[in-house]
């Protein structure tokens, strides 16, 4: 079954928006190489709906073909450079995350 794995995150005041945009590269580049993952869209929140987002400046919506994939997505090599990134321009702490399953 499905799993959408959701996250959101709080961009550092002093986060490079060069390095904010390698690392929405580097996410959707995950694409193809992790086995499971079927898409992964990372994006800023709609400008008309952002009032709403309290703080968050950035969310990521990945879709993987199992919950058991999700061990696979977090553990592959391709993610441990997006982490690098997460770790520079996001906020320590600030995620927010939610799996679901359909």
């Amino acid at each position: 079954m499905p799993v959408y794995h959701i996250a959101l995150f709080k961009l550092k005041a002093t986060a490079d928006p060069k390095r904010v945009r390698r690392w929405q590269e580097l996410a959707s580049a995950m694409v193809g190489q992790v086995p499971g993952l079927i898409d992964l869209q990372a994006s800023p929140p709609v400008a008309f709906t952002a009032h709403m987002s309290k703080g968050f400046d950035m969310g990521v919506v990945v879709l993987m073909d199992y919950t058991e994939s999700l061990a696979t997505f977090f553990t592959h090599p391709s993610h441990d450079e997006v982490n690098e990134l997460y770790l520079e321009v996001c906020e320590d702490g600030s995620t927010l995350a939610y799996d679901i399953e359909f």
